[in-house]
């Protein structure tokens, strides 16, 4: 079964980093309703899970910081691009994320997509380091262009490795950033 729903790894890094307090609080996901065969919402009206529990937050905290700290190699940015396009021109997309769900759970959903894993093995990916390197990466991104995050002192301790990545190639970053919001079945020229 392919999943070809109207949204794109932007949308999955988004809710995750939606879901975990990335500058001290938790923010709620919420998705727009159940979605049909056509992939289109059968309702208007946001539909917002349950607020965490102290332990599912205690839970996020560690995972952001576990996700903050992941090492992304050097080649990540370009790779990552790559693997993100094919995904997209096979018409294979993870899975959504929905509530207030752990990276462990994530990257066991990412799993279940049938014909993602020969793409994510083409591109030198795992499951869990396709998860975990666009998890890091989209934390590193959003803590170091978010002043405010730095100075609270609740941001999670980045890896510096991550942030000099960043830093020095910022056509990378934005082809990825790019790749990350282009939505399935839109080919891209090169």
């Amino acid at each position: 079964m392919r999943m070809r729903q109207k949204h794109g790894a932007a949308a999955v890094m988004a809710a995750l980093l939606a879901a975990v307090p990335v500058v001290g609080h938790a923010q709620t996901v919420w998705s727009s309703g159940p979605v049909t065969d056509q992939g289109t919402a059968t309702q208007d009206v946001p539909q917002q899970p349950p607020p965490p529990t102290e332990a599912q937050l205690a839970q996020m905290r560690q995972e952001v910081q576990e996700a903050a700290s992941w090492r992304l190699p050097p080649d990540f940015l370009t790779r990552m691009a790559a693997t993100l396009q094919a995904l997209r021109n096979a018409n294979l997309q993870p899975p959504a994320p929905g509530g207030h769900i752990s990276l462990n759970e994530t990257i066991a959903r990412v799993q279940t997509v049938q014909g993602i894993d020969p793409i994510l093995r083409a591109h030198g990916f795992t499951p869990r380091e396709f998860v975990m390197g666009l998890t890091s990466f989209g934390i590193t991104y959003a803590v170091t262009n978010n002043p405010q995050a730095q100075q609270s002192g609740k941001a999670p301790k980045l890896n510096p490795a991550n942030v000099k990545l960043l830093q020095s190639n910022p056509t990378g970053v934005q082809v990825l950033l790019q790749e990350m919001n282009a939505q399935p079945g839109q080919g891209q020229q090169q």
